[in-house]
């Protein structure tokens, strides 16, 4: 089981993006938002959010010129989420 959230950026053929200077936020229903950067490997970790989660939230990813390159729900009860565009 993993200790935090993670969240893997691929694209359509499941090749995870170079990600360095992109961010993702977490955001639930009561609009707290968690931010974290990703690595150059396409994966960012939410060092604040342990697993399971117990919450759902909505994922959005920017590149590193701050453009929203997707958004996702992502439920409850995940370790991690692979987010593929």
């Amino acid at each position: 089981m993993l200790n935090n959230f993670i969240v893997l950026a691929i694209n359509t053929n499941n090749v995870p993006y170079e990600t360095q200077g992109w961010r993702a936020t977490l955001t639930r229903s009561s609009g707290t938002t968690v931010t974290a950067q990703f690595d150059e490997y396409g994966v960012a970790q939410f060092n604040t959010i342990s697993t399971l989660t117990s919450v759902s939230y909505t994922l959005r990813i920017f590149d590193a010129d701050n453009v929203q390159q997707v958004q996702r729900f992502v439920p409850a009860n995940r370790e991690f989420y692979v987010a593929r565009f």
